[in-house]
């Protein structure tokens, strides 16, 4: 054991790795977590007191320690797809895009506004990596002399159409058609109906819209021959085959397991840690965008726990001899 009179002084370094547990409680093998500023260990302690009043002053004559918590923090500067998920509390995991074609995506759509190809409930964040868009007014039914139409109802021209119709007045259309306009949102009366008109059938790129293909994003110019009021196109594309990773909340990973950190002081005596039972509790922010660009860190609260088959809390290691 070195003397006390020697002089130890530390400047801190070292890598911090976590095992985290199966759905058994047995540990998976240790992951680096990548570069970590900041690992500490905080102890808190409560004690209970007994004071002595024999002489009418009341004066300490006991104190007793009963608890000690072991707790921790770590920041992380290496944000990747296992530690962000640890951190979000999200099971991280890659996803293939299977290549197929698309067609008949409907979308009310609106001027100047953005839509993602491919969301759904199923897949939410929609598809990525498309090429061939295409985009058309909504199908809508050829024009019928004395039918009832109800709000909403779209057709379009008899013969050679080129733009879609909305109904916005209820009623029961004419024996003979009308004259469509052709300017977006005119009205034109039909029998006791009323007809706008909402969008082109053939939409055109970089004139009504434009494709991100990488992201699969449309978005709707605000010149875009389309009603005021907002309208229906139809969208088709091609996905390529690809895949990407993705993180998801809901499935939690596991936030529980073993904790070793490897010590590398600038000075100092290395002494690394092992905890066989830990508990990471995500903490604090994830910077997405900031006036001040500085790197970004994630941060985990750790409580060290006595391990599940009676190991201690914290374990403390010097170097062999």
């Amino acid at each position: 054991m070195t003397a006390s009179s020697v002089k130890q002084r530390l400047f801190p370094g070292g890598k911090v790795f976590f095992d985290a547990f199966d759905a058994n409680n047995a540990l998976t093998g240790e992951r680096y977590l990548g570069l970590t500023p900041g690992f500490t260990v905080t102890i808190a302690s409560e004690t209970i007191q007994s004071y002595s009043s024999e002489s009418g002053l009341k004066e300490l004559d006991d104190e007793t320690l009963i608890t000690i918590t072991r707790t921790g923090k770590i920041t992380c500067r290496q944000i990747s797809i296992e530690n962000l998920g640890l951190f979000l509390g999200a099971a991280a995991s890659t996803v293939a895009q299977a290549s197929g074609a698309v067609t008949g995506e409907h979308k009310s759509v609106l001027l100047d506004r953005y839509y993602q190809l491919g969301a759904s409930t199923n897949n939410p964040s929609g598809v990525r990596e498309v090429t061939s868009p295409t985009v058309v007014g909504k199908t809508a039914s050829n024009w019928a002399a004395t039918t009832a139409y109800a709000v909403g109802d779209r057709v379009k021209k008899v013969s050679t159409p080129t733009h879609i119709h909305v109904c916005t007045v209820a009623g029961t259309s004419a024996g003979s058609e009308p004259t469509w306009p052709t300017t977006i949102d005119a009205t034109v009366t039909d029998g006791t109906v009323t007809w706008r008109t909402e969008t082109l059938i053939t939409l055109v790129a970089d004139t009504d819209y434009t494709v991100d293909l990488d992201l699969g994003r449309v978005y709707v110019l605000p010149a875009a021959r389309l009603s005021a009021y907002g309208g229906q196109w139809t969208f088709g594309y091609t996905k390529s085959a690809v895949s990407r990773e993705v993180i998801e909340t809901g499935g939690v990973a596991s936030s529980s397991g073993a904790l070793r950190f490897v010590a590398s002081p600038a000075k100092g005596t290395p002494r690394d840690l092992y905890a066989p039972n830990v508990t990471l509790a995500p903490s604090g922010d994830w910077i997405l965008k900031a006036d001040d660009p500085a790197h970004v860190e994630i941060a985990w609260d750790v409580t060290f726990n006595v391990g599940i088959n009676g190991e201690p809390a914290l374990i403390i290691d010097g170097r062999a001899a």
